[in-house]
């Protein structure tokens, strides 16, 4: 798929998840959705983060698909089958526009979706505090929390931050 369809049908997908919290559809508690939206909202703006950098620094897209998660090679082997399993969205580059681009630029980009992610996951904890519900922001906070280490330990031997590195000493 083109990038900026994949972005946009992402963030109408977010858009549609977040504007349901107002029409919570009957039977569902409050706290479970909320945290399902959490979750989403930070899987959701992971690419157009990245997406909308990029461009912004002149870096171009060449498309959007799924793909699989590079957690895999440093999650501990009882987990590495079922991350396997777990598709992502995958955002690829334009490796001419990306040569062309600054060590900084490029850094910024790649950090971009991991910066967005857990920005989600503590901007829906803290509209979950603002709620004064005492599950929805308890969770929610755990979730946003552990969502950041899970980052901290992670990113840097696999992801974003791993590339950001690797761009800043390219």
């Amino acid at each position: 798929m083109r990038p900026v369809q994949g972005v946009l049908v992402e963030l109408a997908v977010l858009s549609s998840i977040m504007g349901g919290v107002l029409l919570i559809p009957s039977g569902l508690p409050l706290a479970l959705y909320i945290i399902i939206a959490e979750l989403a909202a930070t899987y959701l703006v992971h690419c157009p983060a990245h997406y909308i950098i990029g461009r912004v620094v002149g870096i171009r897209f060449r498309r959007i698909s799924l793909g699989r998660t590079t957690l895999a090679r440093v999650l501990p082997a009882r987990f590495t089958g079922l991350a396997r399993l777990i598709p992502i969205l995958t955002l690829s580059t334009d490796k001419a526009s990306l040569a062309q681009t600054s060590k900084g630029y490029a850094a910024a980009m790649y950090a971009s979706g991991t910066v967005a992610s857990v920005s989600a996951a503590f901007v829906i904890a803290g509209v979950a505090t603002a709620m004064e519900s005492f599950l929805p922001a308890a969770v929610t906070w755990l979730v946003a929390i552990g969502y950041l280490m899970f980052d901290v330990v992670f990113s840097p031997k696999s992801g974003d931050i791993m590339k950001a590195r690797a761009a800043l000493r390219a």
